[in-house]
């Protein structure tokens, strides 16, 4: 009778073990500092994860090098499944901005899960007199050069996806780096600079105080966030860039552990709250698969490598 008690406990035991969840963590690691939309939209995601699925994800915040340190540590992480790594807009344009970096991006970082997209907001500031992105082209044709736009620095997302803006539109502005968003934020609104491109989320709050004028969109559509305001397209110009956030791990990381990500951020995403929260921002949440969101990374990566070879830009190696 013993023995055949000690047996079903050890069967009980063993059963209750299987059926529970790893209880080792996984963490979220984010190149940038607390406050950014990067660390908001991964928080985001990994609380509603962690509230859907009862697993533990735990953010990190790893800056500096422009969020290469993060990403090198990302990358050469074990492929264990326990480390995710947030990249953004800025990922794909480091092999036009670097000639040697210490991984691989176009291999180390494995896309897994796109959390989510905003469009890109060129704004002008009130004080320049510019209501809509015709009368700003018109300005800058008259007068090359003259006009000037802010960016958080040389090389920076900014900085290179007004580069294209400049380009497609064929018109000249000099270009002002500050060292961060909040100050050419700051510029713009006492007319240091004329006009700057921002994500949605940092413009939103000048554009509704009317501290920023909105002259266009980034996206193919209007945004609903911002309905009045015309894309950029609209006014003339063929101008499509996003501002996108998602989730990558370390290669080598198991297929199925890479499925099961990008299921439990889409089922987190949708989830009605976060959709609120996104929408409030100008923010999409998106059903990327792993492969095309891998695709995309390509894509996007020859397509600014090209864009910074052209505009000539250059930063401190």
């Amino acid at each position: 009778m013993h023995r055949l008690l000690v047996v079903l406990a050890l069967g009980l035991f063993t059963a209750v073990a299987h059926a529970q969840p790893a209880s080792r963590p996984t963490r979220v690691l984010v190149p940038f500092a607390p406050g950014g939309a990067s660390e908001t939209y991964s928080r985001i995601a990994a609380q509603k994860i962690t509230e859907q699925a009862g697993k533990s994800f735990v953010v990190e915040n790893r800056t500096g090098a422009g969020g290469r340190i993060c990403w090198e540590l990302g990358a050469k992480s074990p492929p264990d499944g326990t480390t995710v790594v947030l990249i953004d807009a800025t990922y794909p344009m480091l092999p036009g901005l670097f000639e040697k970096l210490p991984w691989d991006v176009s291999a180390d970082l494995v896309p897994a899960a796109m959390i989510a997209q905003t469009p890109f907001v060129l704004v002008a500031s009130p004080q320049a007199k510019m209501r809509t992105l015709r009368e700003l082209i018109q300005e800058a044709r008259t007068r090359p050069g003259a006009l000037n736009y802010g960016s958080a620095g040389v090389g920076t997302v900014i900085h290179v996806v007004t580069a294209l803006f400049l380009r497609n539109a064929g018109i000249e502005v000099t270009h002002v780096p500050y060292k961060g968003m909040s100050d050419a934020s700051v510029a713009l609104q006492g007319g240091q600079i004329d006009m700057m491109i921002a994500a949605s989320p940092t413009a939103l709050g000048s554009i509704k105080g009317g501290k920023a004028i909105a002259l266009a969109v980034s996206t193919p559509e209007r945004s609903p966030v911002l309905a009045d305001v015309p894309t950029a397209s609209e006014s003339g110009v063929d101008y499509v860039a996003t501002n996108w956030f998602g989730f990558a791990v370390p290669r080598g990381t198991p297929k199925a552990a890479i499925d099961t990500l990008r299921n439990d951020v889409a089922r987190a995403m949708a989830a009605p709250e976060v959709r609120e929260k996104l929408a409030a921002q100008g923010a999409e949440p998106s059903s990327f698969t792993p492969e095309q969101f891998g695709q995309f990374l390509r894509e996007e990566t020859r397509r600014w490598t090209e864009v910074i070879k052209s505009s000539g830009i250059k930063v401190d190696q």
